[in-house]
Parts: structure tokens; C-alpha cells; sequence
């Protein structure tokens, strides 16, 4: 009895001590993605999908501490996944409405790699900044994206269609960024 106890102590401790390898964070980043085109009528649901984006980031900087379990090659899918997280994150806070965040150009587009959302302009090279929208099934949205190196202060008016619904207001947007 003693003996099974302490097989079944060992090879439960040994399937804990795995390490998580690049693919099994590249699975996680898909999923949160997919979670996201799915769910991104649901606010709650967007945050927690921000959350958990971000909780993958400390996951991944754990294994990258870890870094002598991992090969050179590991090493370099881990920092990309890590900046993918990273940028997933930015991406779920900025398109789903649940964050003040204000991803980097560079950043939105890595993110929407995974998440496939339709990005098309409004209106290019009209203002300071660009004008785009973002479509992920039925979720619409406009975006403002500085492709200068200067940051502005962006004033904006909008009207909902075939309605009397308006709006108004400004907005930092640093360089290089979408908003």
C-alpha cells in the first residue's frame, strides 16, 4: 500500500513539475483570442479575457526566469509569445472598451494577427490622424491611429445613424498609436 502511495506521490509531483513549453503558451494566446471574437459583445467577459492575457505575460516571464530548462530556440519563441501576450492584452483593452490602454501601432497589428479582426481606413491622411475601423463579427468600432512621431490631442464629434444619439469629446493619443 505504501509503495502505490508513494507511485502515485511521485508521478503526480512529476506531471507538476512539467514546464510549459512555447506551444502550450501559443495555445493559450488562441484561445484567449478566440474567447475574445467570440465573446466581445460581453463586457465582463472582455475584461476578464484582459485579465487573463495578462496573467499569461506573468506566466510567461516565469518560464523565461526558468530559462535553463529552456534550449536557445525555446527561449526566443518564449519572448515572442510574452510580447504577443503583451500586445493582446493592449488590443482587448483598447478594441473592447474595458481599459484605458492605448496599444502601439506596432502592437495592435500583432494582436489582430491572431484575433483576425477587419481593420479598414474611414478617412487617411484627411487629419492629424487616421481614422479606422475595426470589425469583429457583428462589433463595430472606430479607432483613431497616429502614424506620426508626435502626440496629439484629438477632438471628435459623432452621430449614430438614423438617430438623434450624438457625442463629443478629446482624447490624448500618443505617437505611433491607436485609441
Amino acid at each position: 500500500m505504501k509503495t502505490i502511495i508513494f507511485t502515485a506521490t511521485l508521478l503526480f509531483s512529476s506531471l507538476t513539475d512539467l514546464q510549459e513549453t512555447p506551444s502550450v503558451f501559443d495555445y493559450k494566446l488562441s484561445e484567449i483570442a478566440r474567447n475574445f471574437r467570440n465573446q466581445i459583445m460581453d463586457k465582463d467577459e472582455c475584461e476578464n479575457l484582459k485579465r487573463d492575457a495578462d496573467d499569461l505575460v506573468d506566466e510567461i516571464e516565469e518560464a523565461l526566469n526558468n530559462d535553463d530548462e529552456y534550449s536557445k530556440e525555446e527561449i526566443l519563441e518564449l519572448k515572442k509569445r510574452k510580447k504577443e501576450a503583451e500586445a493582446l492584452e493592449q488590443f482587448i483593452a483598447a478594441v473592447g472598451n474595458c481599459g484605458n490602454y492605448i496599444p502601439s501601432i506596432e502592437e495592435f497589428n500583432l494582436a489582430n494577427q491572431r484575433i483576425r479582426g477587419s481593420v479598414s481606413y474611414v478617412s487617411r491622411s484627411k487629419y492629424c490622424v487616421d481614422i479606422i475601423i475595426v470589425e469583429i463579427g457583428d462589433y463595430v468600432t472606430y479607432l483613431a491611429e497616429n502614424n506620426s512621431s508626435k502626440n496629439y490631442t484629438v477632438s471628435y464629434e459623432w452621430k449614430a445613424p438614423s438617430s438623434m444619439s450624438r457625442g463629443n469629446g478629446t482624447m490624448g493619443l500618443s505617437k505611433h498609436s491607436v485609441r
